[in-house]
Parts: structure tokens; C-alpha cells; sequence
């Protein structure tokens, strides 16, 4: 912490007054800072580019067994990235530590090289071994599980959500919403099942009056949350595909990737339609998903190629999305939903469209109803 950072990061409590010394949880820019302090320390693992080393001290780059002078394409983004192990003979196994590092393992390597190194560090980080895990295949972080082909939910915490009762009370009902919350990129449809579920008032769940659509939304998300699908980590050096989905009341779309001649999903995202968006044509509200993933997953996608697959085609207000789409490297695709066209290209994770269309039909919320017709009825003359 700088000095001016102590001083306004400063507190009174009945103890007496406190100033940090370090950067504590909490702070509004921690974890920017932190990221880019850590990010800093860690430049050593990942091969420069070539103007970037110029800059750094040729000592450094004697001791990491790098070559300043080595050819490298400026074009080639990867070469600018490549791992340092192909070079530093620090990574190799079975060869003696250096004298002056104390090994962990018995013989030297990247956690020696991160966890005795930091003392010469300025920023004087360090890896806590026993915080640390190393050679798994799965890891569990945040109630999520992460793996070398991608991240799922954990079971555990879902089976818990699965025997949860229907709430007694609105508050119950928004709690219920909330942790599923956490979970919503990991349901495809979440905001078709949920959107009834937030017109909800306290008065109406304590008399369980016209709650059949909202109970059967409520047993349909922990049907989904328990078979929740593997999320594929996005491979920037393969193109995107967005699959929009769109109904009377939400807009949906999947992000994903083309994995063993299958699209697998990346993400999901969706959003409950405003009362004048409700009026578009079908079509004009998958360009609201086509927009929705990129505004939500922008620097995830933003710089690589993107394939839009769509059913539906309209004129009109899409002349000025198709203007803010112009920026972006998208490519539509008109595909049928028929066998051969987009089930025949969707991998396991992802549910076809004409599905997702059933379950919507019993789910309609109030404010996309349509109110039967009034009969016509003679006018009886009345006396003025």
C-alpha cells in the first residue's frame, strides 16, 4: 500500500485507529491491481514479443537461457507467446537446483522457480503450498469443477438445489432465483423457464393462487441445474458459432465451438424481452440474442471469427443492428431445423430449438398473454 493509499483507506473502531499496510479484500480496485501485479511477476513464464524484450535487462534474459536475438515473426502471434519451457533448462526434470534455491520436490522446477524465487522478487509473492494443488486433473473452485476439457457444475452443491421444497414466500422464491443465478450460464433456456417466476407478488405465493405455471418453471430448473452440460474452454484459434433462439417473451443464444464435427457449448446467455421489444418480429429478436452474446462475451470473442445461425430473415430495424454488427467478423448462416440442417451439427450439450419451443408453451408469464377476444353482443337501446 503507498502512503496515500494507507491514509485513505484508513478506519476507526473502538480499538482505535487502523490504517492497512497491505492491500486488504474489499477495496473496489483490488482486484484490478492485484491481477496486474500478479501478471507482472509472472512475465518470466510466457515468451515476450520482440519489443518487449528489448526492453528487458539482457542479465535477466541470460539467466532464463533466452536468446534476445532469436528469430521470431512479428506476424506470428504465437511465436511471441512461446512457453518458456521449450528453452529454460530450469523446467527440465531430474536435473540438480541451483545452489542458491532450496527445491520443494527434490529437483528443480516451475513451483520452485515461483514459490524460492519470489524472494528476489520486489512485489515478495510467493505460492502457498499447502492452499495449492498440483497434477490433478479436475479441480474444484468456486463451486465449480474445472478440467482440461472444460468447467461443469459441482454435483454436490446441485443435488442440493434438486431437494429443495417450492417457497412459502416471495423472498423464498427470489433465493431460490438467486442461486440459480450463479449457475445461469450453465442452463440454456434460463430465461424462458424463469421469467414467470419474476412476476410473482408475496400476497399471491402465501395463497397459492395461479401458481401451476410457477411451480412447474420451478421443477423444470432443478431438472436442468442436475444435467447441467460440460461448458468447453473457448479456443481462440477456432471460429465462434452463435445459435440464437428467440419466442414470444426471451431471447436466447448458445456460443459455441466446433469440436469432432459438433458444435459444443462455450456459454450460454439469454434475457427477458422490455414490454416494447415484445412487439419485433421473430427475427428481429435473434438478432437481440445475436447482440446479446456479443455485448455479454466481448472480450472473450471480440478479434476472432463468428458464424451466426439463424431460421429467421426480416427487413426493417435490422439495417441499423446490421451497422453495429459491421464491426465484428460474423458470418450468418441460414440453416433448417429439420434433421439434416442444425440438429445434425449441435453436440449432446445443447438442446434442439423445436424442444425449447414445447416447454416455453407452458410457461407463457402474464405479460405476453393474449386476452381472448369479447364476444360481440347486440346494443340494447337504452332511454336517454
Amino acid at each position: 500500500m503507498t502512503e496515500r493509499a494507507k491514509l485513505i483507506s484508513a478506519f476507526t473502531c473502538p480499538f482505535g485507529h487502523f490504517q492497512w499496510v497491505r492491500m486488504p479484500f474489499g477495496l473496489k480496485n483490488a482486484p484490478l491491481i492485484y491481477q496486474q501485479m500478479i501478471n507482472n511477476c509472472m512475465w518470466g513464464f510466457v515468451r515476450l514479443s520482440p519489443e518487449e524484450e528489448a526492453l528487458v535487462d539482457q542479465d535477466v534474459l541470460g539467466y532464463l537461457k533466452l536468446d534476445s536475438q532469436s528469430p521470431c515473426d512479428e506476424v506470428d502471434a504465437e511465436c511471441s507467446m512461446t512457453p518458456l519451457v521449450e528453452q529454460m533448462t530450469v523446467f527440465r526434470r531430474n536435473i540438480p537446483a541451483p545452489s542458491q534455491m532450496g527445491p520443494v520436490l527434490g529437483r528443480s522446477a516451475y513451483i520452485d522457480d515461483i514459490a524460492h524465487g519470489a524472494a528476489t522478487w520486489t512485489m515478495r509473492i510467493s505460492v502457498s503450498l499447502p492452499k495449492s494443488e498440483f497434477g490433478k486433473r479436475v479441480i474444484p473452485y468456486l463451486s465449480h469443477e474445472i478440467g482440461a476439457e472444460g468447467i461443469r457444475a459441482t454435483p454436490k452443491i446441485v443435488k442440493g438445489i434438486q431437494e429443495l421444497p417450492f417457497p412459502s414466500t416471495l423472498k423464498g422464491v427470489q433465493s431460490f432465483l438467486g442461486s440459480l443465478n450463479y449457475y445461469h450460464k450453465f442452463i440454456e433456456d434460463y430465461a424462458v423457464v424463469a421469467a414467470s417466476r419474476y412476476e410473482l407478488t408475496d400476497d399471491q405465493v402465501r395463497a397459492g393462487r395461479a401458481l401451476s405455471r410457477v411451480k412447474e418453471s420451478f421443477q423444470i430448473l432443478k431438472r436442468k441445474i442436475v444435467s447441467t452440460p460440460l461448458l468447453r474452454h473457448p479456443d481462440r484459434t477456432k471460429p465462434f458459432v452463435i445459435i440464437p433462439h428467440a419466442n414470444q417473451w426471451a431471447a436466447c443464444a448458445v456460443l459455441g465451438q466446433m469440436h469432432d464435427g459438433l458444435v459444443q457449448p462455450v456459454r450460454f446467455t439469454g434475457r427477458i424481452l422490455s414490454d416494447a421489444e415484445l412487439k419485433y418480429h421473430i427475427a428481429e429478436k435473434e438478432v437481440l440474442a445475436v447482440m446479446r452474446v456479443l455485448h455479454v462475451f466481448k472480450n472473450l470473442i471480440e478479434g476472432c471469427p463468428l458464424w451466426a445461425i439463424n431460421s429467421k430473415t426480416a427487413e426493417g430495424r435490422l439495417v441499423p443492428w446490421g451497422v453495429a454488427l459491421s464491426q465484428y467478423d460474423l458470418e450468418i448462416r441460414k440453416v433448417s431445423r429439420d434433421e439434416d440442417g442444425l440438429a445434425a451439427i449441435m453436440g449432446a450439450g445443447i438442446t434442439p430449438r423445436e424442444h425449447l419451443d414445447e416447454v416455453a408453451e407452458v410457461l407463457i408469464p402474464a405479460k405476453v398473454r393474449v386476452k381472448p377476444p369479447l364476444s360481440k353482443c347486440s346494443r340494447k337501446n337504452t332511454p336517454e
